[in-house]
């Protein structure tokens, strides 16, 4: 990649006088390159299923503490830095105890639109900046992909948090491409996009979910889940996950961001069981990422 000064002249030395930091370097766009090289962070994808699997009533009364309890427990463990949520309720079942209380402890900045139906509802959460943000629905479609502009320590990154059809294969395909399309005509280089691909089944890259993603690849893309990393399941709709798994959830980085870790919460800080009793039919996806 070609380092720039602020005036668009090709840096000769990109180091400086430590002989370890850049020096002030832009790139061709005009976006200052972050000073210490590539930034780390984690982004997690995580459909809640209105809160509480898809109830519009949100959560019961006599579960609703609990509940709150859990899903305070698992984003606070996974620390991600940007997180997109899928199905986004802004309440829980009582005062107090609402998404905005939750996700305000950790997030400084937040984006969210509720939907007329809970799975049509959307937020974008940052420990860094949102410059900005603007909400898009598909065509013919209330599902969306929203953007977030955000600056991360100095480069502009544009992330993405999408909910494709549940059932529709042709659907899911299209929305994919225009969402890609969108990307291409805006001229954005550096993005991240977090959502519930509904690529059905084990396998996102499978033969049937491969035009999801494959125009992505193409220009050189990678995907979390079913990428380098394997193939991670991240919902179930039975009482177990033992029997019961899909691979349906994916975040996508364009080239220029590297995924270096990705992995679910199921290992990590609770059991899966226990979530499927408690009323999640999804997991958060995550990803740790270089920039």
């Amino acid at each position: 990649m070609a380092v720039y000064s602020k005036s668009g002249e090709i840096l000769q030395t990109v180091y400086g006088a430590d002989g370890y930091a850049l020096a002030a370097a832009y790139n061709k766009a005009g976006e200052q390159i972050h000073p210490d090289g590539p930034v780390s962070l984690r982004v997690c994808s995580y459909n809640v299923g209105g809160w509480y699997i898809g109830s519009g009533t949100n959560v019961p009364a006599n579960l609703d503490a609990s509940f709150y309890a859990l899903q305070d427990g698992m984003i606070s463990a996974i620390d991600a830095d940007i997180l997109c949520i899928q199905e986004y309720w802004s309440v829980f079942s009582k005062t107090g105890r609402t998404a905005e209380s939750l996700l305000s402890q950790y997030y400084p900045y937040r984006q969210s639109a509720d939907g007329s139906a809970q799975y049509t509802g959307r937020a974008i959460c940052s420990k860094y900046p949102i410059i900005s943000y603007t909400q898009h629905t598909f065509t013919g479609e209330s599902r969306y992909y929203d953007c977030a502009v955000i600056n991360i320590g100095g480069t502009l990154c544009h992330v993405f948090v999408t909910h494709l059809h549940p059932s529709d294969q042709s659907a899911k395909i299209a929305e994919a491409t225009e969402l890609f399309n969108y990307i291409q005509a805006q001229g954005i280089e550096r993005f991240i996009v977090c959502g519930d691909f509904n690529s059905t089944l084990y396998d996102p890259m499978s033969q049937t979910n491969i035009g999801i993603y494959k125009q992505f690849l193409d220009i050189g893309c990678t995907i979390a889940n079913d990428g380098a990393f394997g193939i991670l399941p991240t919902a179930c709709n039975s009482a177990s996950w033992a029997n019961d798994k899909f691979a349906i959830d994916n975040i996508i980085c364009s080239s220029g961001i590297t995924i270096t870790e990705v992995a679910t919460n199921l290992s990590k800080t609770t059991n899966a069981d226990v979530l499927a009793a408690n009323k999640i039919d999804h997991v958060p996806l995550f990803a740790d990422v270089e920039i």
